[in-house]
């Protein structure tokens, strides 16, 4: 499962469809760093070795602009975080680019993508983004 979260140049007004934040692959603004907020959540994100693993950075990236003494410090549930990512104009098919932040994640038996944007992602990326660029995948 190929993920992504809606990224812009907040400097353009530009208003996001279901698929995504609409991008031309020659703006100048691309590649972008960012931070997305994320909040530590029972059973499995109480840890930043965890949530680090599901947006594929260090601790030390996570614990930093979140303030954190220690990366290996436990998390308390609900405590938040500023997670980075690095946002790209990507194209989806021949006529369509969107602004995302590609990250792989193992969909598991029972999930949907549904389920991922809305639990594991918390609500950061919506399930029609996750369809839009994963055309042929089909969770079970």
């Amino acid at each position: 499962l190929f993920l992504f979260f809606l990224c812009c140049d907040s400097q353009a007004v530009i208003e996001p469809t279901t698929s995504g934040y609409t991008c031309s692959l020659n703006q100048t603004t691309s590649p972008c760093q960012t931070y997305v907020y994320y909040r530590a959540v029972a059973p499995d994100f109480l840890d930043l070795a965890s949530v680090g693993d599901l947006f594929s950075v260090s601790r030390l990236m996570i614990s930093n602009p979140s303030n954190i003494s220690s990366p290996s410090s436990p998390l308390v549930p609900f405590q938040s975080l500023f997670v980075p990512i690095q946002c790209s104009c990507n194209r989806i098919n021949s006529s369509m680019s969107i602004s995302y932040a590609g990250l792989n994640y193992t969909i598991k038996a029972g999930n949907t993508f549904y389920l991922v944007s809305t639990n594991q992602f918390q609500n950061l990326t919506i399930f029609q983004s996750v369809e839009v660029v994963n055309p042929s995948l089909v969770p079970t």
